[in-house]
């Protein structure tokens, strides 16, 4: 870097940048406006979390179509969903596939969401076909899918991933939040140990030594200074640039291949059916199978309204 670079402004923030830096900031803490610089600080790291974000959302297979007709001739599909009527409870259950019935933007024919779902692997025992010969009582794992969930859905694939990407922006930033409120609440509660601590020593009718409240006080103030120093703005910008620059610590993507038969038995002689999805870990570290997924808006509302029939009884 020559010397006349240190005089130079640095280059213009994008409209875009510039909206998901104040969103950023508005989800942590507005204070962080007060610090010099903290636009041109967050930039590069905000691009940074997006790109992350994108990259996510590009490795998540799909779109695979979720219908009935679909369970009985897609593998994947039939894996998924133990029959075909829970594929009309997702449906009719799901918050999300009931808004499509009532925004205009989604209109008839399909739409995109993603599909996530908590999988496990089930050991037991159970047939087999070796040859010309049923073997019976053969070791066995199954996998199954439970738990599933439609999430930010969209009239196209374009708009789905556009919509996961901020999505999973969100998520880092909730996660960062969580944290700081967290530090907050010790903060406050370190306020309120102090307040007695100190009324006990001027009292001196507390338990303990005059020596025993002077250390608990010390120990005190400096935990108070701790949260304190973390709580303030500059501090909270380090702490988002930080979150930002290192996205992978909150948000992490896991290509998964597996082989299975069409009862949902893990094989692997290469004569089951390869199942292809993603296993995304959120701030919660939990873990989530997700593909993108087409669904009939016909089909949707169809299910909702079996549901909502099925609902009606007589109370007498």
């Amino acid at each position: 870097m020559g010397l006349f670079d240190w005089f130079k402004s640095p280059p213009p923030i994008d409209d875009g940048t510039l909206t998901m830096i104040d969103h950023a900031v508005s989800a942590i803490d507005p204070l962080i406006r007060q610090v010099p610089g903290y636009q041109n600080k967050l930039a590069p790291v905000v691009r940074h979390a997006l790109d992350y974000c994108s990259g996510i959302v590009a490795q998540i297979p799909g779109p695979y179509e979720i219908s009935r007709a679909a369970f009985a001739s897609d593998p994947l599909v039939h894996a998924l969903f133990a029959t075909a009527d829970d594929i009309q409870v997702m449906l009719a259950t799901n918050q999300c596939a009931r808004d499509l019935l009532h925004d205009v933007r989604f209109g008839s024919g399909q739409c995109c969401a993603m599909l996530g779902m908590r999988h496990r692997v089930k050991a037991g025992f159970g047939a087999q076909l070796s040859g010309d010969v049923v073997r019976r009582d053969v070791q066995q794992k199954a996998l199954y899918f439970s738990d599933h969930t439609l999430t930010e859905p969209g009239p196209d694939l374009d708009s789905v991933k556009n919509r996961l990407r901020i999505a999973m922006f969100n998520s880092l930033l909730k996660g960062l939040a969580d944290e700081i409120t967290v530090v907050r609440g010790e903060h406050s509660n370190l306020n309120k140990e102090h307040a007695i601590e100190s009324a006990w020593a001027r009292s001196g009718q507390g338990s303990g030594a005059p020596e025993t409240h002077t250390r608990r006080l010390d120990e005190l103030r400096a935990r108070l200074e701790s949260t304190a120093d973390a709580l303030q703005p500059a501090k909270l910008l380090d702490t988002l640039i930080s979150c930002l620059a290192a996205p992978e610590s909150y948000l992490n993507i896991a290509p998964v291949t597996m082989s299975v038969d069409r009862t949902g038995v893990i094989t692997a002689d290469g004569t089951g059916e390869p199942l292809h999805f993603a296993e995304l870990t959120g701030r919660d570290q939990r873990r989530w199978a997700v593909m993108l997924v087409l669904v009939d808006h016909d089909e949707a509302r169809r299910a909702v309204e079996r549901f909502e029939t099925s609902r009606r009884h007589i109370v007498i």
